[in-house]
């Protein structure tokens, strides 16, 4: 045959082609303290089922910036979307539902101390219509699925207060509300600072098949080992450059 051939573009990746659960349009944000992450006019978008990784230094503190994406605080300059809808006005029913959708785990402080850990991670449930028999039963399946040789401790702890737990199980019990109600949006920061090496593989697993389901998730990885996980791919990265995120990060091999 003769004459010039025909070419097409690769397909783009599933992700690619989902819709965008977060967007960032020219935001600007300095955040409250030195270690705070900026952004400087930046473009971006986390999509359904995609996961993106910001690979932290132990200086950087994301707590700020995590809650500007979430409308707590506003950002400089710029628009955040999520699910295409902004945090702006004083709608606080269509604010509270949309939060209602995203799992956080903190880097700090993460618990009111005056209730059980039981209450802590049923009550954000309860608070969005959530029956109890049904909010017991998603937290019993993630106990399941995520705590391993650790499950005794942390029904022990459901019980306590958190400050008479240890670190390793607090930090258990925080991925298990953070995804207990199936989050649209799920922001990890710092997620394996105190997990044992040996529920690794129980963590990444869970947070692929959430993907799967459609779920967004932006990893704000805080130690080294935490670069080796092998989620599946794709994997994307956005980068820190000079305090700030920078979309131009490389793909994981």
């Amino acid at each position: 045959m003769t004459g010039d051939a025909i070419t097409t573009e690769p397909p783009a990746p599933q992700w690619e082609l989902a819709a965008p659960i977060l967007e960032f349009h020219d935001v600007n944000f300095k955040g409250t303290g030195e270690t705070s992450i900026q952004m400087k006019r930046f473009t971006g978008a986390l999509r359904s089922g995609e996961l993106v990784e910001v690979e932290l230094e132990r200086h950087h503190n994301p707590r700020d910036l995590v809650s500007m994406m979430l409308g707590l605080n506003p950002p400089d300059a710029g628009e955040v979307l999520y699910d295409r809808q902004d945090w702006l006005g004083t709608d606080y029913p269509r604010h509270f539902q949309m939060r209602s959708e995203i799992g956080r785990v903190f880097a700090g402080s993460a618990w009111v101390q005056s209730l059980t850990l039981r209450d802590n991670i049923q009550l954000p449930m309860r608070h969005h219509g959530i029956a109890e028999t049904a909010a017991k039963k998603k937290v019993a399946h993630w106990i399941r699925r995520l705590t391993g040789h650790q499950r005794a401790k942390v029904k022990w702890a459901l019980k306590k207060r958190p400050n008479v737990v240890e670190p390793s199980v607090l930090q258990l019990c925080q991925l298990v509300r953070a995804v207990a109600n199936g989050p649209r949006l799920l922001i990890l920061e710092r997620p394996l600072r105190f997990l044992p090496e040996s529920l690794y593989d129980r963590f990444v697993s869970a947070m692929d098949d959430l993907r799967d389901a459609g779920t967004a998730i932006l990893f704000f990885a805080g130690d080294r080992d935490e670069y080796q996980l092998k989620f599946r791919k794709p994997v994307n990265h956005w980068r820190i450059v000079d305090g700030a995120i920078d979309t131009h990060g490389r793909r994981r091999p």
